[in-house]
């Protein structure tokens, strides 16, 4: 995922607004970028929210692990206008499902569930010793990094993810 600075710092200003629940800024904000910017900060958030579900969970989530993370979220702090619900169906129908938003909630307001429930799951579940926005650098820079990796390092990150050692000496050998 190449991600546009010109489509990043929109997208963070306008996440930073609906977790601070700054909605009259946000609106001016979403006013001023428009329509097209603002369609384009969504996949940002899309993925943002997916690399939230996956981090708190440790592996790829289970549909009861993203029912838990939904419950969790919609009682954030952001008192945002997001239910439970929502959340767990942008989570596991788009965000890490295959459906598009439109398909998934064809009357709402599209732009507003991803903003919202990434605003949510990022001030619910960023590490404590961070601000949000350094999770969110940390989830943009891994964006970054998988985009230039080949998959083919793939098993060897899921070892390193579990502290197995790689030994070229076959000491792991039974």
């Amino acid at each position: 995922m190449v991600i546009d600075p010109k489509v990043e710092q929109p997208a963070r200003t306008m996440l930073g607004h609906a977790i601070r629940h700054d909605l009259d800024e946000l609106a001016s904000v979403i006013g001023t970028v428009g329509s097209e910017m603002f369609a384009a900060c969504v996949p940002l958030w899309v993925f943002a929210s997916a690399y939230v579900a996956i981090d708190v969970s440790g592996r790829w989530p289970t549909d009861a692990d993203l029912r838990e993370i939904a419950a969790r979220a919609a009682k954030s702090a952001t008192r945002l206008d997001i239910s439970e619900q929502e959340i767990y169906e942008y989570l596991s129908r788009v965000a890490l499902g295959s459906q598009r938003l439109d398909e998934v909630f064809p009357d709402e307001g599209v732009g507003t569930i991803p903003l919202f429930a990434t605003a949510n799951l990022m001030l619910k579940f960023g590490p404590e010793d961070r601000e949000w926005w350094e999770y969110l650098d940390q989830i943009w820079d891994a964006a970054q990094v998988a985009d230039r990796t080949s998959i083919t390092v793939l098993p060897a990150l899921i070892l390193r993810a579990r502290n197995i050692p790689i030994r070229g000496d076959n000491s792991n050998s039974p």
